[in-house]
């Protein structure tokens, strides 16, 4: 499951960015005035993790009817069916009779003909925003919120989500601000990592840390010899792997002995859905996330 959502998250990162230069910013906004329709939804399906988790927050987990198939928080959705967001069956999602579909920016590069096909058969599809920071978080948590009827709820999640960042930001000692770190989300068979312009860099600039690939834009393809030349003081990966295994893997690769991360054994894993998903657990992910930076 864990390599199913780095790739996943690989993907969307990349057809998101793909998208955004295709011309289909006049169809966006036209799919969001729908949005406008007061009429209320009792049957969602939520095309991805982070849109379901702000709906069950809203207090909306008894409307939604299905989720992806990389869905797992919260518990719930074991017991929701399940759709694959990037090939999408629309029988199967028009038999669950929706009267909601959230989908994603990234589902609208890759599945729009389908997600058509579901709009003409009179379900509303609504794009939720593809969020590159903590800020534009926010804006997904009113955008879900103003589609749903539940502003207020929105509102107040965006308040409380705020209050617990702002809470792990005060803590992070300002003797060791200005770490470099190095993002791995995936290791084989292709090392990416994340450049500016992605929600893991906006994370890092929050926690007053330094991506060592901030200078380039969105997620990228790297090697062994351009992170050996950043030489960062602390390596993360979000791949799925545990911290033993990800030490090991950087004492094979060759000249990794001379990182400072790993000479110093700053070679850390986490759960890339805690701090991958911009939505109501934000906060929890980033105390890890600073946990590990400044351990």
């Amino acid at each position: 499951m864990k390599r199913l959502n780095v790739i996943y998250l690989i993907l969307a990162a990349l057809i998101v960015l793909s998208g955004c230069q295709s011309g289909n910013s006049d169809s966006n906004k036209e799919t969001k005035q729908e949005s406008t329709d007061k009429k209320e939804d009792k049957r969602i399906v939520s095309l991805i993790p982070s849109n379901t988790e702000i709906l069950y927050e809203l207090g909306l987990g008894d409307k939604v009817v299905g989720v992806s198939t990389v869905d797992d928080y919260p518990k719930d959705v074991k017991n929701k069916k399940k759709f694959d967001a990037f090939k999408l069956d629309t029988e199967a999602l028009l038999k669950a009779k929706p009267d909601l579909i959230l989908a994603h920016e990234s589902n609208q590069s890759t599945q729009e003909k389908d997600l058509k096909k579901l709009s003409d058969a009179g379900v509303k599809v609504v794009y939720i925003d593809d969020a590159n920071s903590i800020n534009e978080m926010y804006e997904t948590f009113k955008q879900v919120g103003k589609v749903t009827g539940k502003e207020r709820e929105a509102n107040q999640l965006v308040r409380k989500v705020k209050s617990e960042i702002n809470n792990v930001i005060i803590e992070v000692p300002k003797e060791q601000q200005g770490k470099k770190v190095f993002m791995e989300i995936s290791s084989q068979p292709d090392i990416y990592t994340s450049g500016s312009n992605t929600f893991y860099d906006d994370m890092l600039n929050s926690i007053k840390a330094e991506n060592i690939y901030h200078d380039q834009e969105g997620w990228i393809k790297t090697d062994k010899e351009s992170i050996l030349k950043r030489n960062p003081d602390v390596m993360i990966t979000t791949s799925g792997q545990n911290e033993d295994e990800y030490q090991k893997l950087n004492n094979n690769r060759d000249g990794f002995e001379q990182v400072k991360a790993v000479k110093e054994k700053h070679v850390h894993a986490l759960n890339a859905d805690m701090i991958s998903r911009p939505g109501p657990r934000l906060a929890k992910g980033l105390k890890e996330l600073s946990d590990k930076v400044y351990d």
